[in-house]
Order: structure tokens, then sequence, then C-alpha cells
């Protein structure tokens, strides 16, 4: 899988992604399924030379191409759109577009397998619009997405995790997400969930993201990125997220700027 984080606040947007990922092929016909795991992949890029980012999770591939070959291709027809220069184009065109793009050889390589066995395939797209001081969000998730959508509206700020989100979601909020599922199996009354529900927002974590310098941005991005990535390689199974972590950020003066951006190197992980 992966875990991808993106922190918005007023004055910017840090994105991060760790570097895990996870080969899906159709082995037998019909029926993709995993067949290796790398923990050097790239899954933050930017979108042309645009102040905008996006972040992919879930399959690390289509076919025999990685989703980073893809994103350079969408790159690429941007640039060459001359109707549509890229410039003017806002957050919700480009992450439009992405869908559009990326739908094409997605659906073409996993046509054959049934809905429940296509691999999960996300994009976060984050950035600031022409004319915009507000940041602006978009995402969408192959295979049941057909138009992107909004984690929240502009004039809003907070963090988003995405991938693997059961491990951060667990401390932020202070309870397992699975929890009120599994007490509606064993048979608790509907009354009595409701005040279970009512009861455990009061266990969510404060943030006051609206007011948050971007450095501290940085550091919660992090955050997100390295509990889950602790929790994955403590947990009994194989890794699912891991290797060097990639961070950038997003401002409306500065656009778009790498943190920490790994380098290739002989060692080759």
């Amino acid at each position: 899988m992966s875990i991808v984080a993106c922190v918005k606040v007023y004055d910017g947007i840090a994105l991060g992604a760790e570097s895990m990922t996870q080969l899906v092929a159709e082995v037998v016909p019909g029926q993709p399924q995993l067949v290796k795991s790398y923990s050097n992949a790239r899954k933050l890029f930017q979108i042309g030379d645009l102040p905008f980012g996006v972040v992919t999770y879930g399959a690390g591939n289509i076919g025999r191409r990685s989703i980073e070959s893809f994103l350079y291709d969408f790159n690429d027809s941007l640039a060459a759109d001359a109707a549509h220069p890229p410039d003017q184009l806002s957050g919700q065109q480009i992450a439009t577009k992405l869908l559009q793009f990326i739908k094409q050889p997605y659906d073409a390589a996993f046509s054959e397998a049934p809905q429940p066995q296509k691999p999960v395939l996300g994009f976060y797209v984050a950035g600031y619009s022409p004319g915009s001081h507000i940041a602006t969000e978009w995402e969408f998730l192959l295979p049941t997405d057909q138009q992107p959508h909004q984690p929240r509206p502009d004039d809003q700020f907070g963090a988003s995790w995405r991938g693997i989100v059961l491990p951060f979601s667990r401390l932020h909020f202070g309870v397992d997400t699975r929890l009120m599922a599994m007490l509606a199996q064993q048979g608790v009354p509907a009354e009595t969930l409701q005040k279970i529900e009512t009861a455990s927002k009061l266990l969510h974590s404060q943030v006051a993201f609206d007011g948050m310098p971007l450095q501290d941005a940085i550091g919660f991005c992090r955050f997100i990125l390295d509990t889950t990535i602790a929790y994955s390689t403590y947990e009994v199974g194989s890794p699912t997220c891991g290797g060097p972590i990639h961070v950038a950020i997003i401002t409306r003066g500065q656009h778009f700027k790498w943190i920490s951006q790994p380098e290739y190197s002989i060692r080759g992980g």
C-alpha cells in the first residue's frame, strides 16, 4: 500500500510520502496480485512547473510501467495542450485531467479483473489555483471515482492521510475506526452505539491548523509518515510502507519546493 500525507495551513501546504512500492500483475488472467515490493519508489511529484503537487498511493504500477512514468507523461501532455495553458488551470481542472489521463491505461490493464480484485490507485492533488491566496485540494481513487472531489472546502485547513490510514487515525482520533462496526456485529444496540460515537469524539486530538506555521505543518506531515512506518515495521507481517521519506511544500510565493528529496546513489537502497 502506501502512506501519503497533506497538511494544509494558511501559508501553504506540506506534502509527504514514503517510498515503498508494491508491484501488481496478473499472474493468473483476471486476478491481479502482488509480485514484488521495493523501497525506493517516488510518489510525490510537482505538476509541470506549476504551484501544484501530487502524491500517489496504492498500486505501484499499471502493467509494466510505474506510476512515476505515467505522471511524467501527464506533465508532457499538459505542456503540449496549447488550447489550455497549464498556468491557467484550476486545481479541479488539473485533477480532472489527471483522472482522465490515468483512467485509460488503468482500465485497459485491469478491464478483465472483477471489481473487488482491481487494485486501488489513489491520487491527491494540492496547490494554488490562478488568483487564489488559499490552497486547494482534490483527490480521486480508482477504480471507484469518476470525478475528483475535495477532502475539505478551500477555506478550511487540516491534515489528510491516505493509504494505510489506520495507525495514525487511531492515534489522532483516540479510537480504532473499525470499532463501531465491530460493536454493531456483536449486537450492541444502535442507541448505545450513538452514545459511544458521541463520547469518542472527545478523544480527538485538537490541532489548530488554521494558525499553524508552515514549518510546523512540515513537522506534522512527517509525524504522520513516521507513525505509520513504525507501526508497519513492527506489526506482524511484511511491511507495507517504508524507505526514504519525500517532503515538499507549496506556497503562493515560492510555489513548489523540495524539503526532503532523496537522491539516487550507488548504494541503490
